[in-house]
């Protein structure tokens, strides 16, 4: 490996407190930790058919830290709050031989020991391969989110970058929006909401496992025609609620359907929703989300037809009772607890359970010109994530130029391969409508 030198920046002391989804995933980082594991560690990858202007793209990095200072900052802890610090570092492009798919050194490379409050939260690798290569940035979760993270990408391999630009945290903004009235009644009401899935057990895809765990990830793509089909099912069932709901109920049956390693009452998946505006350049840095349930019992997800539409009913519910928005002031409230206290209230079920049954994101579609990323064509792109364990399984969907890749990210040895070896190709029966 070597690096691409150039003179350091000048050291800043800009300071940039974490909003409550940066907080929220901070406690994550914090309990990934816990288990022994790296972090709340991410990775972006895309394949190139060819090797982009690196030197073009060192530049463009030198200038994102110089747009944003938090990009090489480091996490610093203050009674009860956490903030950014800039440290005028470089962030440097790594370079990488790397033979085969290079899907193995991506997952080593996220698996690269750091400490968040002395090195850098993101990082840029070219891994180059016999022809073309994949460029990976690697992040910690609280920096940013996928979005965010696709922005970035865009800031890096665009002519002009003056349209991106720090901005006031979207759910701050939310926020001030609301009365103190309205802010309790709305915590009250994620309480509330909260207090139910904790009910129902969640049904897991692995027991805890306290030895030693690597990430590993398989990788499924999809063609055009393969894609169009199942974006089709996806408005048939859940109309505008689209693909997000429809690839929940799926990856539901196709777990039910293998037999999962921790059969309880029914399944539980949180995931999240984006609070930013339709191909908006801005806020860039910063977790812009909030959090939603996918939930039902084992009895629902055997019946296909059922389970969608029980699906989409209770997403209709959550939004005519504002049950998307409500969880903003409970995690406003969760940035005054300490990470193991918010944890518990996160995590545990009445019955001391998991109550995720896997973690998932959809980062929607992404769009590369016709020049693809600095003159080099965009051949796919797959997500990685560390997670914590239990679940020990993240599914994370996305989407390029129509085409949906689904990354299936696990910790092994607590999954057993074989066990999704079977989810998988359920997994493509039920998206494609051929379920059993």
């Amino acid at each position: 490996m070597d690096k691409l030198g150039a003179p350091d920046l000048n050291e800043r002391t800009a300071e940039f407190p974490f909003n409550p989804a940066d907080y929220f995933t901070y406690v994550f980082d914090r309990e990934i930790r816990a288990a022994g594991m790296p972090g709340g560690y991410c990775g972006f990858a895309l394949g190139l058919a060819a090797e982009p202007d690196l030197v073009r793209l060192q530049q463009r990095l030198d200038e994102l830290v110089a747009r944003f200072p938090q990009a090489a900052g480091r996490i610093e802890r203050r009674g009860k709050r956490c903030l950014w610090i800039a440290t005028g570092r470089r962030l440097e492009l790594e370079r990488h031989p790397c033979p085969g798919d290079g899907t193995e050194t991506v997952s080593a490379l996220l698996g690269r020991p750091s400490d968040p409050e002395t090195d850098p939260p993101m990082s840029l690798h070219w891994l180059a391969h016999e022809t073309g290569g994949t460029l990976l940035l690697r992040w910690i979760h609280p920096l940013l989110d996928a979005r965010g993270v696709k922005l970035v990408l865009d800031f890096l391999g665009a002519d002009d970058t003056a349209k991106f630009r720090d901005s006031p945290p979207l759910i701050s903004q939310k926020l001030a929006e609301w009365s103190v009235w309205q802010k309790i009644r709305l915590t009250l009401k994620a309480k509330r909401h909260n207090d139910r899935c904790n009910r129902l057990d969640s049904s897991l895809p692995t027991v805890a496992d306290t030895g030693p765990q690597a990430l590993r990830l398989k990788i499924r793509r999809y063609g055009e025609e393969e894609s169009a089909h199942i974006s089709r099912l996806a408005q048939s069932y859940m109309g505008l609620a689209g693909k997000t709901l429809y690839t929940l109920g799926c990856f539901m049956r196709a777990m039910e359907l293998a037999g999962p390693a921790v059969a309880k009452a029914g399944y539980c998946i949180p995931y999240a929703y984006n609070l930013r505006r339709q191909n908006a350049p801005t806020p860039v840095f910063g977790n812009q989300v909030g959090c939603l349930f996918a939930q039902a019992t084992r009895e629902q997800v055997r019946d296909r037809d059922g389970l969608m539409r029980h699906l989409l009913i209770q997403y209709r519910q959550t939004v005519a009772e504002q049950l998307d928005l409500a969880y903003l002031p409970l995690m406003w409230l969760g940035q005054y607890l300490s990470p193991p206290r918010y944890a518990r209230l996160l995590r545990t079920q009445r019955s001391g359970g998991e109550l995720s049954s896997c973690w998932f994101s959809d980062v929607g579609d992404m769009r590369f010109g016709n020049s693809g990323f600095l003159g080099a064509p965009v051949e796919h792109m797959y997500h990685l994530t560390w997670m914590t364990l239990p679940p020990g399984l993240a599914l994370l969907a996305g989407q390029m130029n129509g085409r949906i890749t689904l990354s299936y990210n696990y910790l092994h040895p607590a999954v057993d391969e074989a066990w999704l070896d079977r989810v998988i190709p359920l997994m493509d029966a039920e998206l494609l409508g051929k379920g059993y």
